[in-house]
């Protein structure tokens, strides 16, 4: 099991930390991870959103690329529709050379309608789009000169420069939530940025036995809210406000998008019951039973909620390190 650490740069008003304290405590969280153990740093993306949630993957990744030696850097996940492929194929390529071959990508088709009408992306071309976008970027980053007819990209005779440091490429991770989008992530042949449980990760390993590929071939990370305090009561109160304001806004955006459908919703019982809370014994014990019982190869720690006070996650994040992180099973 490897561990990594996510970040999104959400910002509420309720937090009164201007962006430019808010990032400079966020950078110190990076500093950490790069010298504490951690596998990997993960991104998100969103736009338009009133929290500030970070709409500037590629130029963020750069920042930490540059300051880091160590990590990987993915995204969990980009939200291709909204790319030119050339232009992400060129970005991405720079940032993997910058980084020393440390890049990976989690790739999405995203879901939220302000978003589509804002960049001005038709909705309904959201999957195609997408597919034609990662049969670019594979050929894109063989370094060599090729053409593409699709749908809604043609070019001829282009060559992306310089060659990623990874080979072949970086890794590219697939975000479903659907059985159909899992089995397509599969067929595609990518690795699994899951965020749902074990039904889906057995959904994402059997489709890829069915298709003749080796699970063990594949990363499947998942994510979970880890908070680190003197008691579990204590863990929740200081995320309780925050945990609920995430809960809601995601809620509200899968609502909008799948009428009809239960998602996310704001239940204070049931965030407390699925985060893993507490002093570092207890936090131990359920991690040890996530990764024997989860099948994700990483975990993702979410613990800088959106209005947290960037010190709270920071000793949480010390804690996790120094008292959680030493006795797990690497």
């Amino acid at each position: 099991m490897k561990f990594g650490y996510m970040l999104d740069f959400r910002n509420p008003g309720f937090s009164n930390l201007d962006f430019a304290s808010f990032y400079a405590a966020m950078f110190r969280q990076v500093d950490f991870l790069e010298h504490a153990g951690f596998d990997s740093l993960w991104l998100t993306e969103h736009h338009f959103v009133d929290d500030g949630y970070l709409s500037a993957l590629m130029p963020m990744l750069a920042a930490i690329a540059a300051r880091t030696s160590r990590i990987t850097l993915g995204t969990y996940v980009l939200l291709a529709p909204f790319y030119h492929p050339l232009r992400l194929a060129e970005d991405a390529a720079m940032i993997d050379v910058l980084s020393g071959g440390r890049l990976r990508l989690g790739i999405g088709t995203g879901y939220r309608e302000e978003e589509f009408d804002a960049l001005q992306v038709p909705k309904k071309y959201r999957l195609s789009r997408t597919l034609e976008t990662i049969e670019i970027l594979r050929r894109a980053w063989t370094g060599e000169r090729f053409s593409f007819a699709g749908k809604h990209f043609q070019f001829r005779d282009v060559r992306v420069l310089p060659r990623p440091t990874s080979r072949p490429h970086p890794e590219l991770l697939w975000g479903g939530m659907t059985e159909t989008a899992i089995k397509r992530g599969a067929e595609l042949g990518l690795s699994f940025a899951c965020n749902l449980g074990r039904h889906q990760v057995e959904i994402y390993r059997s489709e890829l036995r069915r298709l003749g590929k080796d699970p063990a071939a594949f990363s499947i990370v998942g994510s979970r809210i880890i908070y680190i305090a003197d008691s579990t009561e204590q863990a929740w109160a200081d995320i309780e406000a925050a945990a609920m304001y995430q809960a809601a806004l995601y809620g509200e955006w899968l609502s909008a998008a799948n009428p009809g459908q239960r998602w996310i919703q704001p239940d204070a019982n049931q965030l407390r019951n699925s985060a893993i809370l507490g002093p570092p014994a207890v936090v131990r014990d359920r991690l040890a039973e996530v990764i024997a019982t989860g099948g994700a190869t990483e975990l993702i720690l979410i613990t800088q909620l959106p209005g947290l006070a960037p010190e709270k996650a920071m000793r949480s994040l010390e804690r996790f390190a120094d008292e959680v992180l030493p006795h797990l099973s690497r």
